[in-house]
């Protein structure tokens, strides 16, 4: 990230976040399931079926 540009002080902002995530994850949310009237996907269902658009 510093290479990219970023300031130290938001690198090490964004580092401390992700790292109280290990810890205390974010909840769980029905949003898409709310939303869409089905639940979400996981990334490997998405990934499995758009596979063929990055190939």
């Amino acid at each position: 990230m510093p290479a990219g540009g970023w300031p130290l002080r938001v690198v090490d902002g964004a580092l401390d976040f992700l790292a109280a995530r290990i810890d205390h994850p974010e909840p769980v949310s029905d949003t898409v399931r709310t939303v869409t009237g089905r639940p979400a996907r996981t990334l490997r269902e998405w990934a499995v079926e758009h596979a063929g658009h990055f190939r």
